[in-house]
């Protein structure tokens, strides 16, 4: 819920945020804005990093696929797009992850998450309406 809390009220922030500068100054904020939260978690481990090169690697991945979707988000809001419109769009990403989670790890899929995709899609189109 917490998650839920926090990026309902990011995308409400992102777009007052997004009327006011650029999409570039956005995310360099945003990223700014991550940083004590990293501090924090630093010092509750007492300044143990990872060990595991891999996953460092993805952890690293996952913050520039991050940054780059969140640049492209922001350019979005800073179009005076309709705001619900944009920010459903954008929350579709787990259907990107469905697809690479069914490829690349090979996690099963059952009908019904299909249909939930499936309803997903045709929330957008209703939303675009």
């Amino acid at each position: 819920m917490i998650c839920v809390l926090c990026w309902g009220a990011w995308a409400l922030f992102s777009k007052l945020g997004s009327r006011e500068i650029p999409p570039d100054t956005m995310q360099f904020l945003f990223t700014i804005g991550t940083v004590p939260v990293g501090l924090v978690l630093l010092i509750a481990r007492r300044g143990k990093l990872e060990k595991s090169p891999r996953g460092v690697a993805y952890g690293v991945l996952n913050g520039v696929l991050s940054g780059i979707g969140g640049l492209a988000l922001f350019a979005a809001y800073h179009t005076n797009g309709n705001t619900t419109l944009i920010t459903v769009a954008a929350a579709l990403y787990p259907m990107i992850t469905v697809v690479l989670a069914i490829t690349i790890l090979r996690e099963r899929f059952r009908p019904i998450q299909a249909l939930g995709l499936l309803f997903a899609t045709i929330a957008i189109v209703i939303f675009s309406l």
